[in-house]
């Protein structure tokens, strides 16, 4: 099975029409005017993307107690932008969000736990902070709850499984929008974790992760395809599906695609017919 990870500790991009203010124009107490120009800065708003001066107007911000320049600031130390990469630096700004019930930070702060960059690892810790973001229905959060009590974390092995909660929080991640949510949520129902085994329900939702692009439900539909599990066995549907996970750098996909094409009975004439169905999924991927 493929079961989605990987944790960014990034700031998401965010879109805003907000009227901006000039650089001369921030005065020292003015905290959303210092963040505002910050963002731009470090979002390259206008074609202005310069770190030096994002670090610069968020720190001001940051300084004078503002959640969301803390969290920014944080970002860009822990990717070294504007300023030596420094990860404890990047927790400590997180942190001081996070204690104002910044959603994100708390986030962010389960992720420096879980992984144990610029903190000691620290799983319990680490659920403890995604349940506070995710109870802000902080999207991330969900999603990093319903993987940890999925499938086993090292070097826990087994303590933190709980598939109610697995289920729980998949669900409810996959409903706001989280592919990797979808992914986890088809790999529980396809083998039964915390929910009767169900390979219709779990077709659904790897298919509404692959769709967004996920290599890991492409490759996990396509076996479901090739085994005949939920359907009948579709040779051409396997082969769309490991393609894409293939081509979108998927190990199992990569393996899976090798062995239907030089060790399973496809034929050329399927092969032509599948690659145009692969057209059409691809179209649909870049619509979405």
């Amino acid at each position: 099975m493929g079961v989605a990870g990987g944790i960014g500790l990034g700031v998401r991009a965010e879109d805003t029409n907000a009227s901006l203010p000039a650089a001369a124009a921030v005065e020292k107490s003015d905290v959303k005017a210092q963040y505002e120009l910050g963002r731009k800065y470090a979002n390259g708003q206008g074609g202005d993307r310069d770190y030096v001066k994002a670090v610069g107007y968020l720190r001001q911000a940051a300084d004078q107690g503002y959640p969301d320049a803390e969290v920014l600031l944080g970002s860009l130390y822990g990717q070294g932008r504007g300023v030596p990469r420094d990860v404890a630096t990047a927790v400590a700004w997180y942190r001081k969000a996070a204690d104002q019930g910044n959603a994100l930070a708390e986030y962010a702060m389960g992720n420096f736990y879980s992984t144990g960059r610029g903190v000691t690892n620290d799983v319990a810790r680490a659920i403890q902070w995604w349940q506070k973001a995710a109870n802000q229905d902080e999207v991330g959060a969900e999603a990093a709850l319903g993987q940890i009590f999925l499938t086993p974390a090292a070097p826990y092995g087994t303590n933190f499984l709980n598939f109610p909660e697995a289920i729980k929080w998949l669900t409810k991640a996959a409903n706001h929008g989280s592919a990797d949510a979808m992914n986890n949520l088809g790999v529980a129902y396809a083998y039964g974790f915390g929910a009767e085994r169900d390979f219709h329900q779990a077709a659904k939702w790897y298919r509404a992760a692959a769709l967004k692009g996920n290599s890991k439900a492409q490759n996990n539909l396509g076996e479901l395809y090739y085994y005949g599990r939920g359907f009948d066995r579709d040779l051409e549907q396997a082969y769309v599906w490991f393609k894409l996970s293939a081509d979108a750098g998927d190990t199992f996909g990569r393996k899976n695609l090798d062995n239907l094409k030089n060790f399973s009975k496809i034929t050329p004439k399927q092969v032509a017919k599948a690659e145009k169905k692969l057209a059409e999924i691809q179209k649909q991927i870049r619509a979405k």
